[in-house]
């Protein structure tokens, strides 16, 4: 935990102690009533400025009845967190104990979108989780952030097939994804491998889109071709879902001036 978090109504709030946060002051950072800790408030603004994200948390209570602090923003420059790249990720539906590992990672590199499709080779079940359903993908996000220091999130959408995402891609009426360099990453011979086709193109954004765990199949790929998507490799091997993101996603900060 880099940054101590806050969501919105949570200062000056009880925060009970079973909360991580309640734990890791007390236990880990050895704070106290009156102690201060860095802190950043969560916001919902993606690409566009944050003011009084970033301060300081001023512990007023920390006992067994739980957590109290207080959130004192920094003025100026200080007070802004660094905006999240312009790279956003279709995503065919992770199983959940996937997805909370790729979450957490796509967050710390700072990632602006996430669209989570559902795939004709995936499994369906996935969709039902409550990890989806019920929102708990929301805390990887935020341990995320906790460890990048940065009270950013990425917004997460869900759609149930790949028709529906390649038209909410469409609709997305943020002026950051127009003229997107799309990329779509499948195995197979005689493709392009992604670093190269990267290397030779620059674009104000990038959206990539990663299959499921079986990949897309040849009717998918043929719509994220008609969507405007080159298909690219990355390498000879075949790689899980988790390590194809991180390793894409990656290759585009790199090419967007990120990382």
């Amino acid at each position: 935990m880099n940054l101590l978090l806050l969501e919105a109504g949570e200062a000056g709030r009880l925060i009970p102690p079973s909360d991580r946060r309640h734990e890791h002051l007390r236990r880990i950072l050895k704070k106290g009533v009156g102690d201060t800790v860095a802190a950043g408030l969560v916001t919902d603004s993606v690409f566009g400025p944050a003011p009084a994200s970033l301060g300081m948390a001023l512990i007023r209570k920390l006992d067994r009845e739980g957590l109290v602090l207080d959130f004192e923003a920094e003025d100026g420059p200080a007070g802004e967190p660094l905006p999240l790249a312009p790279l956003r990720l279709l995503l065919g539906f992770p199983r959940p104990i996937q997805a909370t590992r790729i979450l957490k990672d796509l967050t710390s590199l700072g990632l602006g979108d996430i669209v989570l499709t559902g795939t004709e080779l995936g499994e369906k079940s996935y969709l039902e989780s409550g990890f989806f359903k019920d929102g708990d993908y929301h805390r990887p996000l935020l341990e995320g952030a906790e460890q990048a220091a940065n009270p950013r999130l990425p917004r997460v959408g869900f759609h149930w097939t790949l028709a529906r995402s390649l038209a909410a891609l469409d609709a997305m009426g943020d002026t950051v994804w127009e003229g997107s360099l799309r990329v779509a990453l499948h195995p197979g011979e005689g493709r392009p491998d992604l670093g190269a086709f990267l290397a030779g193109r620059a674009a104000p954004s990038i959206t990539l889109a990663v299959g499921s765990e079986r990949g897309w199949t040849p009717g998918e790929l043929a719509a994220l071709e008609t969507s405007g998507f080159a298909v690219c490799g990355l390498g000879l091997r075949i790689l899980k879902t988790e390590t194809a993101c991180l390793a894409a996603s990656a290759l585009a900060l790199s090419a967007l001036g990120r990382m």
